[in-house]
C-alpha cells in the first residue's frame, strides 16, 4: 500500500529527469516537454489552467486560434503519453521510488510513491482469500502535510466524514478511519489490517495549506490490482465559518463519484462480474448486474439480471437486497407491458413482502413497497413509505432518482422535481430513464421546447418515442414525429389501442393522461 505522504518537489525533479533519461522516452523529446510543462504548472500551483487550448500554445506552439474540440492533437499526445508511463511502471520503473500518472480526462499529473512489493503483497493475499469482487473500502487518515499539529483536525475529520457520506450506499462496506487515527500506526500495522478485512479498495489523500487555501488530494487504489485507478484535486478558501461546509461538499463529491451505483468501484466490479460464468454468480455478481441493467437498459442486460438473481435466490434465500431487485425487475416488466404482466404483479406482490421481512431498513426494500403500492394506487401508503426511504438519507442516484420519479409521476411534481434535478446535479450518470419525468413535468405545463430537449435524451422503451412523439405533436413538427412514431409502433404494434391503459399504468392524473394523447393524435395517431 502507498504511504499517504505526498513526494516532495524535489522527489518529483529528479523522476522527470530519470524518465526523460530512460530509453522509451530520451528520445520522444515533444513528450518529454508536454510531461515538463504539466508537471510545473501542477507543482506551481496552475494546475486549473491545464487545458487543451492552453497546453496547445504552450507546448506545441498553435497561436490563438487553435480550436481544441476540433484538432485532437492535445488529447493525441496526452493520450500517448499516459500510456507511456504506463508502460514505464510495469516494466523498468516498476522499482522507481516515485510514481506519475496522468489520469484520463484531464491533464493534471498526480504524484505518489512507488512501493509495488506492499501491493503486491496485498494485491496476492486478497486474491488467494478470494476477496475479489467484495465492494470493501477502507478510508485512511489524510496526511496533514502543513507540518503542523495544530492543522491535524481538518485532515482527520475530512476522512471521517468521507466515511459516513460512503455508508449511505448499501451496496459497499465501509471501515472507516477511527481505527488509524493514532499517527503513530505503522505501515505494517495498517496492512495487515487490510489483508486480514478483504479490503479490496483505499481510500487517502493529503492537505496542503497555502494562507487560508488548502489544496487536497484524494485516490483511490485498488489493492487486488496494486494500482491508483482514480485521483483529483481540489482546491478551496478556507475560513473558520465555512469549515465544516467544505468537508461535506468534498465529501458528498467524492463519495459519488466513487460509490455511486454508477462510480467508479461498482463500474470497475461490474467489468469483472461480466466475464464470471453463470454457476459461479453469488449474490454481489447478481446485483452488480442489476445495476449493469439500470444503466443500459437492454433486453439483453434485463435477462441476464434476471437470470442471475433468480440462480442466487434459488441458493441463498436470505439476501433482501438481492430480492428486492428481482422485485424491481418485476415492476419493469410490468409497467411495460412485457409478456406475462400479470406474472410479473403476482411476483412483485410476493418479493416485495419477502424482501421487507429479510431487510425491512434496507432502502431499496422500501422503496419497492412504495412502488408496489404505486401500481396499486394506495397513495397514502405509497407516500408513507417515500418518506421512510427519504429518512434514510440514501445518495444513491438509483435509488433517489425513482423517488423523484414516482412521486412526479403521482402528482406530486414540484417535489420530485427537485429531487430529480439535484440527483443529476450530483451525479455525471445516472438512470436515462429519469428523464422520463422531467420531460412530463415541462410537458404538462405546455413548455414544449423545453419537453422536447429532454425527451432527446430519453430512450426507454416505449415511453421515450411515445414522449417524443406527443411533444413534437404538441409543437407541430409532423415529420420529425413521423419517425418517433414508427419506432414506437415497432416497439409496441398494438399501442393505438392501447394507449390510455398502458399511460395510466405510469402517469397517475387522468387531466395529463388526457394531455399526452391529445399531443400524440395530433402527431398523427389513430386512439
Amino acid at each position: 500500500m502507498m504511504p499517504t505522504t505526498l513526494p516532495s518537489v524535489n522527489e518529483i525533479n529528479k523522476q522527470i529527469e530519470k524518465l526523460c533519461a530512460s530509453e522509451e522516452f530520451k528520445s520522444k523529446l515533444l513528450i518529454c516537454k508536454l510531461l515538463r510543462y504539466l508537471i510545473k504548472e501542477t507543482i506551481e500551483g496552475r494546475e486549473d489552467k491545464l487545458k487543451g487550448f492552453t497546453i496547445a500554445i504552450e507546448v506545441f506552439n498553435k497561436d490563438h486560434h487553435f480550436d481544441s474540440d476540433k484538432d485532437p492533437l492535445v488529447r493525441i499526445h496526452a493520450g500517448r503519453l499516459r500510456r507511456m508511463l504506463k508502460m514505464h511502471y510495469a516494466g523498468i520503473g516498476k522499482n522507481d521510488p516515485i510514481r506519475i500518472d496522468i489520469p484520463k480526462g484531464r491533464y493534471i499529473p498526480f504524484f505518489s510513491f512507488n512501493n509495488p512489493s506492499l501491493d503486491e503483497q496485498i494485491g496476492t493475499t486478497i486474491a488467494q482469500n478470494n476477496s475479489t469482487l467484495g465492494p470493501t473500502v477502507v478510508v485512511l487518515p489524510f496526511k496533514n502535510l502543513a507540518g503542523n499539529a495544530d492543522k491535524d483536525y481538518f485532515a482527520l475529520g475530512l476522512a471521517e466524514e468521507l466515511s459516513v457520506e460512503l455508508t449511505k450506499f448499501e451496496e459497499l462496506t465501509i471501515f472507516g478511519s477511527t481505527p488509524f487515527a493514532n499517527q503513530n500506526i505503522s505501515e505494517a500495522d495498517k496492512n495487515e489490517f487490510i489483508i486480514s478485512k478483504g479490503i479490496r479498495f483505499i481510500i487517502d489523500g493529503g492537505v496542503h495549506w497555502a494562507g487560508n487555501k488548502i489544496k487536497l488530494l484524494v485516490k483511490l487504489t485498488d489493492t487486488l490490482k496494486g494500482e491508483q485507478i482514480w485521483a483529483d484535486r481540489y482546491t478551496v478558501e478556507l475560513t473558520p465559518d465555512n469549515i465544516f461546509e467544505v468537508q461535506e461538499k468534498i465529501s458528498s463529491e467524492v463519495s459519488c463519484i466513487l460509490g455511486s451505483e454508477y462510480g467508479i468501484i461498482l463500474q470497475r466490479l461490474s467489468l469483472e462480474s461480466k466475464r464470471v460464468k453463470p454457476k459461479d454468480i453469488d449474490t454481489f455478481d447478481a446485483i452488480l448486474k442489476f445495476h449493469y441493467y439500470q444503466a443500459c437498459q437492454s433486453p439483453e442486460s434485463a435477462m441476464q439480471a434476471f437470470t442471475a438473481l433468480q440462480h442466487v435466490l434459488s441458493k441463498e434465500n436470505d439476501s433482501g437486497l438481492a430480492t428486492a431487485m428481482l422485485a424491481g425487475l418485476h415492476v419493469s416488466l410490468y409497467l411495460l407491458d412485457m409478456p406475462n404482466a400479470a406474472y410479473s404483479l403476482e411476483q412483485l406482490h410476493i418479493l416485495s413482502e419477502k424482501a421487507f421481512k429479510l431487510a425491512p431498513n434496507s432502502f431499496m426494500v422500501r422503496l419497492v413497497l412504495a412502488i408496489k403500492y404505486f401500481i396499486n394506487n394506495e397513495k397514502d401508503r405509497f407516500l408513507n413509505e417515500v418518506e421512510k426511504c427519504l429518512s434514510m438519507n440514501s445518495k444513491s442516484p438509483l435509488r433517489l432518482g425513482n423517488v423523484g420519479q414516482y412521486l412526479s409521476l403521482y402528482g406530486e411534481w414540484e417535489r420530485g422535481k427537485l429531487i430529480l434535478d439535484r440527483v443529476m446535479q450530483m451525479n455525471v450518470s445516472y438512470p436515462a430513464y429519469l428523464l422520463g419525468p422531467t420531460t412530463l413535468y415541462y410537458y404538462r405545463k405546455k413548455e414544449y421546447d423545453k419537453a422536447l430537449k429532454e425527451a432527446n435524451q430519453y430512450d426507454t422503451p416505449f415511453w421515450g418515442p411515445m414522449l417524443k412523439a406527443a411533444t413534437l405533436g404538441q409543437l407541430n413538427r409532423l415529420s420529425e414525429a413521423e419517425v418517433s412514431i414508427a419506432h414506437l409502433k415497432q416497439l409496441k404494434p398494438n399501442f393505438e389501442n392501447e394507449a390510455t391503459y398502458l399511460i395510466s399504468r405510469f402517469v397517475k392524473e387522468d387531466e395529463l393522461v388526457e394531455h399526452v394523447i391529445e399531443g400524440l393524435k395530433k402527431a398523427g395517431m389513430i386512439i
